[in-house]
């Protein structure tokens, strides 16, 4: 690898393509971590040449006149050698795009406030005569505590820019608005159109235009999407209205302005929940959903004295196989409960439904494993008639879906979930103070959300500790946790 790029000290790779590199790197004249964008000149004809590094510079001027708390902020624009570079704002974040999964729709709240804080961003933006033109998930990078940053404005549209003319197509097919495809003048009414689509996918856990390019092109051009209240039952219907006019064919039955469209948002999100406004849970919920997919699991060495017999452990990720490990009588009915699951929990449900999954009898003493990692009452109800369904759907006894049957063992914290009786147990501020402190070195800061929420589903101490280890997917580390705070 590379050691310098000018005044820059390269300290390792972020991304790479075919026609660049993303560094980390560092500036020591101002003892800044940055992110350095890069395009290999020399992999280029002329022409591309010419064209790329006319796009770089139109991103640099772009995001340069851009100071805001969602957008990357950009630094300098150099050229130097056989690179041209873009030193930007270094973001410890995740692509929204990690977090949808397919037939799976995010939590609600962290959807209104991830998209919230987009049209925050680009409401200042078309103000300053930038559009983006490239909205999609990929280009939206997500903090670990929930904070959304829009980056990547190489084909944004300035006020008088040459850069693009009329007539030039230019963008992602699958979140393009109508007057993009014809090649028409386009405005920040194209990038709400984009966001809408985003939002969709979000709401419902698929997108509204799919298919080919020519597909999704003759859906996006003449046909309006399903409503996602249809795709996704539970969704209140005001999410219908929001996004169909978010979407609408033509530019002047949009929302104006960004800002428009967000008021509208906020509007359906106090109606789906009743006229309440976001609480503290819903926060912490929003910052849970949007944890980055954990890292693969390091494979086990050969196994040293103290691992005598230990099988190597697998890599365990958001995509690992749920029902690989799984009970015989769970695999069929997980992917419908991991849907159920993530709707009130978000991309943590998978994760959340294998490890409980162990020790379940069945699918009655599963969910009521499962209740205490839902955070709200309601959350609670729509899960267990969830489950009902489920049981319909696989020809199931309905009687019951989380009864304490013979020979469940259900912790104090299950049966107050079950019977409404409050526990006399309590957790002492010290020892969840020293449980977060051990579990941060796994999870980082999100170690206190995680540390609070557990500390609500229990008072003793031992089911406190097993309901934090629940949140570390490599059992060696999660095996590592509990010896930790077993011996504090």
């Amino acid at each position: 690898m590379i050691e310098r790029i000018g005044k820059y000290r390269i300290d390792g790779v972020l991304g790479s393509g075919a026609m660049g590199v993303v560094y980390k790197a560092y500036d020591a004249n101002i003892a800044r971590t940055v992110a350095l964008k890069t395009i290999r000149r020399e992999l280029l004809d002329g022409l591309q040449e010419s064209e790329l590094v006319a796009r770089f510079k139109n991103e640099a001027q772009a995001s340069g006149r851009l100071v805001h708390p969602n957008i990357v902020a950009v630094y300098d624009f150099g050229e130097v050698d056989d690179a041209t570079y873009i030193a930007m704002e270094y973001v410890d974040g995740t692509p929204l795009s990690a977090f949808l999964a397919k037939e799976t729709a995010m939590d609600p709240t962290a959807s209104v406030n991830c998209i919230s804080q987009l049209l925050r961003a680009l409401d200042y933006a078309h103000a300053r005569g930038v559009v983006h033109r490239d909205i999609k998930p990929a280009n939206v990078l997500v903090t670990a505590d929930a904070q959304v940053k829009i980056t990547d404005f190489g084909i944004a549209k300035i006020e008088s820019s040459t850069l693009t003319q009329v007539g030039a197509v230019i963008g992602t097919p699958s979140y393009m608005s109508p007057e993009q495809f014809k090649g028409e003048l386009v405005d920040g009414r194209s990038d709400l159109f984009a966001v809408g689509i985003v939002l969709y996918q979000m709401l419902t856990g698929s997108r509204p235009f799919t298919g080919a390019a020519s597909a999704v092109m003759h859906q996006i051009l003449h046909e309006d999407p399903v409503p996602p209240s249809v795709r996704k039952p539970g969704l209140h219907p005001a999410f219908d209205a929001v996004l169909l006019k978010a979407m609408a064919k033509r530019m002047d039955d949009r929302y104006p302005t960004a800002q428009a469209f967000l008021q509208a948002l906020t509007d359906a999100q106090l109606q789906h929940n009743g006229g309440l406004p976001p609480t503290e849970e819903d926060n912490e919920r929003t910052v849970l959903a949007f944890q980055p997919p954990p890292r693969p699991a390091e494979p086990v060495r050969a196994a040293s004295p103290s691992q005598h017999g230990a099988a190597p452990a697998q890599a365990s990720t958001h995509g690992s196989n749920l029902t690989a490990s799984a009970p015989e009588w769970l695999l069929a009915l997980a992917p419908d409960l991991q849907v159920a699951l993530s709707t009130q929990i978000g991309p943590v449900a998978k994760l959340v439904l294998k490890n409980t999954a162990r020790e379940a009898l069945d699918l009655d003493d599963l969910c009521a494993r499962l209740l205490p990692h839902i955070g709200s009452d309601a959350g609670r109800a729509q899960f267990q008639e969830a489950v009902r369904e489920i049981k319909k759907k696989h020809g199931l006894s309905t009687l019951s879906t989380m009864g304490a049957r013979s020979g469940s063992q259900l912790s104090a914290t299950q049966l107050t979930q079950m019977t409404g009786m409050p526990t006399l147990l309590q957790l002492s501020p010290e020892l969840m103070e020293a449980a977060q402190q051990k579990l941060a070195v796994y999870v980082g800061p999100i170690a206190r959300i995680l540390a609070k929420r557990a500390s609500k589903m229990t008072g003793n101490a031992d089911e406190f500790y097993r309901l934090l280890a629940d949140n570390l997917p490599d059992p060696q580390d999660r095996a590592r946790f509990l010896r930790e705070v077993a011996g504090a």
